[in-house]
Order: C-alpha cells, then sequence, then structure tokens
C-alpha cells in the first residue's frame, strides 16, 4: 500500500501540488516515514469499494437528499457530503446530478422488469399473467416505497417522468409479448399488441399515478371500470377478467 500511494504522488501533479500548497512545503514533498497524505488516504478507502458498491452508496445518499430536499435543491455538493467522498471521486462515477437520478430510475426499472418477467414466464392463463404483469408494474411490488414517496413530490416532476417513461419502454415488450400469445390462442381480439399495451400501461400510470392498480377497500366500480376497460382494449370476452374481484 506504501507503494501505491508514493505512485500516485508522481502520477497524480494536480493533487500533489494542492497537498503541497497547503501544507507549505516545496514541491519536492519530502514526507516523514510512515505518513500518508490525505487524498492518498481518500483513494485507498475508494479502492477498499468496488465501482458498483461505491455507485450503490451515491445513489442511495442521492434518495435520502431528494426525498427531505427535492431534487431541483439538491446540489453534488451535498450528496458528495453525505457520502463522505471528495469531488473527484463522485464525478468518477457520474458526470452530473441527472446523471445520478437517470442512474436511480434505471436500477428501479432493472428491478421491476425482473419481477414482471418472473410473473409472464409462469404457467398461469395467459389473462392472468398479464394481469400479474400490470400489477407488478409499481415500486411498491419491489420494496421501492420510498422512491416512490419522493418522485410524487412535486419538485420532483422530472424524477417522475423520467420513471413513467423507463416502465412503459421497459416493460412494453414483456406485456405485448403476452398479447401476442393471447391471440394466439383466441383469447384476445387485437390487431395492435404494442400500441395497446402502451395506451393501457398510460391510462394505467396516469390514473392510479404509481399506486397499486387495484387494491384493498377501492370502491367496487373503480375495480368494474378497470377490468371493462381492459377487456375492451384486448379484445377479451366479457368477464375474462372477472376473477380480479376475487383478489381482494
Amino acid at each position: 500500500m506504501q507503494r501505491n500511494w508514493r505512485r500516485w504522488l508522481v502520477q497524480d501533479r494536480k493533487a500533489r501540488w494542492k497537498y503541497d500548497h497547503k501544507m507549505n512545503r516545496p514541491k519536492g514533498l519530502a514526507l516523514r516515514p510512515g505518513s500518508v497524505p490525505m487524498f492518498c488516504k481518500e483513494r485507498i478507502m475508494a479502492e477498499s469499494k468496488s465501482a458498483e458498491e461505491r455507485r450503490e452508496e451515491i445513489m442511495d445518499a442521492a434518495a435520502g437528499l431528494f426525498s427531505t430536499k427535492g431534487y431541483e435543491e439538491t446540489t453534488t455538493t451535498d450528496i458528495m457530503k453525505k457520502v463522505g467522498i471528495a469531488k473527484g471521486t463522485l464525478y468518477y462515477h457520474f458526470s452530473s446530478k441527472e446523471e445520478i437520478l437517470d442512474a436511480m430510475v434505471e436500477r428501479m426499472g432493472r428491478r421491476l422488469i425482473a419481477a414482471a418477467r418472473a410473473c409472464a414466464a409462469t404457467d398461469a392463463p395467459v389473462y392472468e399473467r398479464f394481469l400479474k404483469v400490470m400489477l407488478s408494474l409499481n415500486a411498491n411490488s419491489i420494496g421501492g416505497e420510498d422512491l416512490i414517496e419522493i418522485m410524487h413530490q412535486p419538485r420532483n416532476v422530472l424524477m417522475h417522468e423520467k420513471s413513467r417513461a423507463m416502465v412503459i419502454r421497459e416493460a412494453g415488450p414483456v406485456l405485448a409479448g403476452l398479447v401476442k400469445e393471447g391471440v394466439d390462442e383466441g383469447l384476445f381480439d387485437c390487431k395492435y399488441p404494442e400500441q395497446t399495451v402502451e395506451m393501457i400501461m398510460v391510462y394505467v400510470l396516469i390514473a392510479f399515478d404509481g399506486s397499486c392498480i387495484i387494491k384493498a377497500g377501492m370502491e367496487p366500480e373503480r375495480i368494474d371500470g378497470f377490468i371493462a376497460i381492459i377487456e375492451r382494449m384486448l379484445g377479451a370476452k366479457k368477464g375474462t377478467f372477472d376473477f380480479v374481484r376475487q383478489l381482494f
């Protein structure tokens, strides 16, 4: 390790100059045996964590700040201080605050799509799998309640919009595949699976705004309306999705 930080001193001229200037030392930089400059200690600590672990740590810190301060009011300096890292370390992993936001949405998207694909891969009837995939498309299903709360704050509009776009982009192919399967089985009459699925997701994301699509205590009329709309858009026979009522 001692060789490493001495090598860093030679390679990182900018950091070395800052250290010399701060300590009012000549550029020769004579250090007593065993001493390690602070910026070298930061690099030693940084190397003790993998890049993925550091990215996760930064995103978790950003999520907490976005929740308390809002996305617009949070600065990269705030995030840097909360994680306890140098500015260079933060910008090594993310070039901007918006890139951190994009990574957070992408992380949630990976978890949502993994859950959706798991639902689609079961042996249940295609109409049941279609509904289960729809039910999986909210952060509550993967333990992301905190992120949902953050996104729904008025000051976090950008984050909300990005999450909606991500769900439509990533989940669309999964749902469209189920619709095509239903058409092949004669259960659905739908000429445009991709476009139909997109419209269904837009309806769900706007009408339910990230909360559970159907949940305990929901008005019967709301459940009936959801069933009627899904059946009509998919060209399913009336009563195909009546099993939804039995879930609650």
